[in-house]
């Protein structure tokens, strides 16, 4: 095993690493300590976005509360406005190969915005097949038309950059940036990645698996709804 920190690595950003792959901490410290990744995520987003020009952020339902909400944190405020997207994705693998896993999408919230978008953002806990992330900017692209694509993740599985691209034309993976702290090398034959994020994000979240964090209603997006729907009066 090889883990490969990436030019955004610092003590604290190590720490919180090390935090959720320790498979003993509870799901609120975990929740806890994904929220900060984002945050820090965050801040390394603002370094590479002009903040003059629109910006997108999706996220899948799981890390719309933790994840997403700590991205979101930073830079709104810094920015006049972030439009977002939450994704609930049903993950099966029929042949038990993750590297074939699909992903499809059941429900989504998606938030509007102009067609032309200068930044589009995708995040994700743990990018390894990239299945979700594929799944759901192939959505994404076919309602914006994005002038840079960033996809962000704590974590990466070492060929997950190159698999991303081999999914898309040339047109749309030039456009790819790729955020994130840490890059691992090794995979069970279940998938996990190790150390990865300690485990299936879905668990260590508190979600009683993928059913259930499909039943899920993120706070996030309650907010966010509630806030259209009073600006819209």
């Amino acid at each position: 095993m090889t883990r490969k920190y990436s030019s955004l690595i610092n003590n604290h950003i190590r720490s919180l690493l090390d935090t959720l792959a320790d498979k003993s901490i509870e799901a609120q410290q975990y929740q806890e300590t994904m929220t900060k990744l984002g945050m820090s995520l965050g801040d390394a987003l603002l370094t590479k976005i002009d903040k003059e020009k629109s910006v997108y952020l999706a996220s899948t339902v799981e890390d719309a509360d933790f994840l997403a909400r700590g991205v979101l944190t930073q830079l709104e405020n810094h920015l006049d406005s972030v439009a977002f997207a939450c994704f609930w994705n049903q993950r099966f693998s029929p042949f038990e190969i993750e590297d074939l896993t699909a992903a499809p999408i059941i429900k989504k919230y998606q938030e509007k915005t102009l067609n032309d978008v200068n930044y589009l953002i995708v995040i994700k806990s743990i990018i390894s097949g990239a299945c979700v992330v594929k799944t759901n900017l192939i959505n994404l692209i076919q309602t914006i038309t994005p002038d840079n694509i960033i996809i962000v993740a704590p974590v990466m599985y070492h060929t997950a950059q190159e698999k991303l691209k081999n999914e898309f034309d040339k047109n749309i993976y030039d456009k790819f940036q790729f955020i994130y702290f840490a890059e691992d090398d090794e995979r069970t034959q279940e998938g996990e990645v190790i150390p990865g994020i300690g485990g299936m994000v879905y668990e260590r979240l508190g979600f009683q698996g993928q059913d259930d964090k499909n039943r899920y209603i993120p706070e996030i997006v309650k907010q966010r709804r509630s806030q259209l729907i009073k600006a819209s009066v």
